[in-house]
């Protein structure tokens, strides 16, 4: 996916997103939870955790990983500057930044990290968790607007140009949704999907959300919060601590800073991480065997992708 499609599941991210019905890796929400699978699933060991930055989940083969989605945006960012060099414009589209390759589940949990904990509290890294884009370097006349277009598919947004009406410039036949759709039809060739599927995108987000209505996580968040308590804290999960409104500040309080710092302490001390991990694991598990060949499709259709955006940089 672009930049503007994916998500960093950092638990403030994650936390923040169900908080408004759960958003999904677009702007638009996932399916609710299902009530399939009713029973809880098996759980095998569990690991002893203090975070997940080594770990994935099982749903990250089914989503386009930021090395994936970087290849991708590669390509197609060179794809639309040759397309529009052939109407004589010298243009270089915003290429989002991939300096944070951080997957799904390495921020899932947070704060996990004593340090970050004592020196953020609950305000997360400096480096934020969403990528970045640069700006384009080129600004869009109406002319350049209407031969980038606005990709396959995609309605034009009010007041913005469109094509001429015998679909040409200066001459020149503009293809269907402009550069942009000529770029992403010869990365979907075959197959191809740039954006995360919503089947993945609902498992991603409604298995988190089951996760932590299952009695064994919920156990593990009971030993949590009364290890919080005798340190002064009450809260009665993980969740409610990361939401608290008092931390809605510019810096993070000394308050927060030791709430966050007993957050950490407690999560090791009841292994909540590892049990969350095992748990949210084994739904998410139930979820892609119950489906596998539809979920085999969509790694299929990555895989695709993917390869074409290798041949571009290969012919370039």
């Amino acid at each position: 996916m672009a930049s503007e499609r994916r998500t960093t599941l950092a638990v403030f991210a994650v936390l923040a997103a169900l908080s408004s019905t759960v958003t999904g890796c677009t702007s638009a929400p996932p399916n609710p939870p299902a009530q399939r699978n009713a029973a809880a699933p098996r759980v095998g060991a569990v690991p002893m955790l203090d975070n997940t930055r080594d770990q994935r989940l099982p749903i990250e083969k089914y989503l386009i990983s930021p090395q994936e989605n970087a290849r991708i945006e590669g390509a197609r960012s060179a794809l639309m500057t040759s397309c529009m060099k052939r109407f004589g414009f010298d243009f270089r589209p915003a290429t989002p930044d991939y300096r944070q390759k951080w997957n799904q589940t390495a921020h899932r949990y947070d704060p996990t990290d004593a340090a970050l904990a004592a020196a953020r509290g609950y305000h997360g890294s400096q480096r934020g968790t969403q990528n970045e884009s640069h700006p384009s370097r080129t600004p869009l006349t109406p002319g350049m607007e209407a031969v980038l277009g606005h990709g396959l598919n995609a309605p034009t947004p009010p007041g913005a140009a469109t094509p001429p009406a015998d679909g040409k410039y200066h001459g020149i036949p503009i293809p269907k949704g402009g550069c942009m759709g000529e770029a992403e039809g010869k990365l979907t060739a075959g197959g191809g999907i740039i954006q995360d599927s919503t089947t993945a995108i609902d498992i991603n987000f409604n298995d988190y959300v089951r996760s932590m209505a299952d009695t064994r996580l919920k156990a593990a968040f009971a030993a949590w919060s009364a290890c919080m308590k005798a340190k002064g804290f009450s809260y009665p999960t993980p969740e409610a601590a990361v939401k608290d409104p008092a931390w809605n500040s510019p810096k993070p309080s000394k308050h927060e800073l030791a709430t966050a710092s007993a957050d950490v302490a407690c999560k090791r001390k009841n292994n909540v991480v590892g049990t969350w991990f095992a748990v949210e694991a084994a739904y998410e598990e139930r979820d892609i065997q119950t489906d596998i060949k539809k979920m085999t499709r969509i790694r299929h259709s990555i895989d695709i992708a993917v390869r074409n955006a290798a041949a571009v940089g290969s012919a370039g």
